[in-house]
């Protein structure tokens, strides 16, 4: 559940699973999403983002010309959906950084090159339908 330290009632939204396996891991201690850098949105399960290494907060990933951006580490996917004000940090746990996920669940916003910067931590999946 994310925590931004405002009391708010939301309606049910999520409901997609984009893990294709029990065996997964979150991140440490959470992390903290810059909210001016996500604007007032939806942030859909799936997201992919980034922590800045100036300021240590989550940004979306943005590809910088089809290569990881540089002045950024801790490469990972959110495993949870959230709105976001624009205004106040959101801290988050499920922030996803070793697992499978099924990679036609995901947002166009997960590029080849962050796939290449996850690799082989997070192992993306072709969904088959039986």
């Amino acid at each position: 559940m994310p925590y931004t330290g405002k009391t708010v009632t939301t309606e049910f939204r999520g409901g997609l699973n984009i893990l294709a396996s029990e065996h997964f891991q979150f991140i440490e201690g959470g992390a903290t999403l810059d909210a001016a850098k996500f604007g007032a949105v939806y942030i859909p399960v799936g997201t992919p983002i980034a922590r800045n290494t100036t300021t240590g907060f989550f940004e979306p990933y943005k590809d910088d010309v089809d290569a990881v951006p540089e002045g950024f580490d801790e490469f990972s996917i959110l495993n949870i959906d959230m709105n976001c004000d624009g205004k106040t940090n959101i801290v988050v746990g499920e922030v996803l950084i070793r697992g499978s996920v099924y990679d036609a669940k995901l947002p166009d916003t997960v590029t080849a090159a962050f796939k290449a910067a996850t690799s082989p931590q997070i192992r993306y999946v072709k969904h088959i339908k039986q």
